[in-house]
């Protein structure tokens, strides 16, 4: 072979090894095949022993057609709960919202009275108490979930049946003083105030719901069926709230003192409504609003760096905001635009009833609130 012929065979060698390390498939681990369902499995039966289903009971009256008297009958909302202490059971709002009774019913079939301690709607979390049960508790995540993490959904269905998935998180909704979980976790009726675990079987969150409008009742359960997105309040939002109903059985909230409404424009091309902002339509004398400049007739448009949507959204954004904390607002006044910073005070109502209205049907488990007007905040 000629000099030149040496020179062309190294080189289509050089260029095959090239090839090969750019477009050989990447090498992977060798994991037996059992190793990752053992470890899910693990993980989940463990928990399981700290998932509780919870039955919250309340007696409805209404009148029937043709009849004398009205009708009374017995209306239970079934939902999930987690220990978090020996005797402290966490679940949403959502579950146990207007009960006159909540069963506690466990995995290895016990049944006790559950107490109230408190609960709170802008964060859809209450806090139980069993005296009766002896429950091991899950421990909280060091580490918040991340985009990508892979997560296990542990819970309890309309027939107090253990639920298990696997998935991950999918993406993370960020707003002013909250974020919330999406999943790719099936989502069964009845895991609303479940447990959301890492692969160490730390609490990373409370699952809160799936994507759509759940039915409650017991009744309706047959025709339900679970969706593959879920929604998860995380651990470090949980953990605070928890807290505060633990020591004071309620939350503080902010508050502005305004009332607004919606304010829409048509669209021009599709005809859709398009949301610009909260209109102011009162405004409380000396409180936050009145200090920072804000009067009738003025739309709000931004909370801290955020784009104000709806007062919904201005509402929960203010709400799930500590008192005394300062913020920015951004408005319209006329054809001007205004900022200023100015420092919340705290809410006298406990159970205010914009985040009710949201909670009466199902788990609040979608960030986008629908038009509408009328709430203070």
């Amino acid at each position: 072979m000629t000099t030149q012929g040496h020179r062309a065979a190294r080189r289509a060698a050089w260029l095959a090894g090239v090839f090969v390390l750019l477009f050989a498939p990447a090498a992977r681990p060798q994991v037996a095949p059992s190793s990752l369902p053992a470890s899910v499995e693990a993980v989940a039966d463990q928990a399981g022993r700290s998932v509780v289903t919870v039955f919250a009971q309340r007696t409805v009256t209404r009148a029937r057609t043709g009849a004398k008297e009205p009708v009374s009958r017995v209306h239970t909302r079934v939902g999930s709960g987690v220990a978090v202490e020996e005797h402290l059971i966490l679940t949403t709002a959502s579950v146990v919202l207007g009960a006159e009774h909540i069963i506690v019913y466990t995995s290895n079939e016990l049944e006790a009275e559950g107490q109230l301690v408190g609960m709170d709607l802008v964060f859809n979390l209450a806090l139980l108490r069993v005296p009766e049960l002896e429950l091991p508790w899950l421990r909280p995540a060091g580490r918040p979930a991340q985009l990508g993490d892979r997560v296990i959904a542990v819970g309890t269905s309309y027939r107090a049946q253990a639920t298990q998935s696997v998935g991950m998180v999918e993406y993370v909704y960020r707003e002013p003083r909250t974020s919330l979980l999406q999943l790719t976790n099936i989502v069964y009726p009845g895991n609303s105030g479940g447990a959301a675990l890492n692969a160490q079987g730390e609490l990373v969150g409370i699952v809160q719901g799936e994507l759509g409008s759940p039915n409650p009742g017991v009744g309706g359960a047959a025709g339900r069926r679970p969706n593959g997105t879920s929604f998860v309040m995380p651990i470090h939002q949980v953990w605070p709230v928890y807290q505060s109903l633990k020591r004071d059985g309620r939350m503080r909230h902010g508050y502005l003192g305004v009332s607004t409404r919606a304010e829409v424009v048509r669209s021009e091309i599709d005809d859709a409504e398009v949301p610009l902002g909260a209109r102011v339509e009162s405004v409380q004398a000396g409180g936050p609003a009145a200090r920072v400049g804000l009067g009738p007739r003025d739309l709000i448009v931004g909370f801290e760096r955020e784009r104000v949507e709806y007062p919904e959204q201005l509402a929960r954004w203010v709400a799930e905001t500590p008192p005394g904390t300062a913020v920015t607002l951004v408005w319209v006044h006329g054809d001007e635009r205004r900022s200023g910073r100015v420092s919340l005070a705290e809410s006298r109502d406990s159970l205010p009833a914009w985040a009710m209205g949201g909670l009466r049907g199902a788990p609040a488990s979608s960030l986008a609130p629908a038009p509408g007007g009328g709430p203070r905040r």
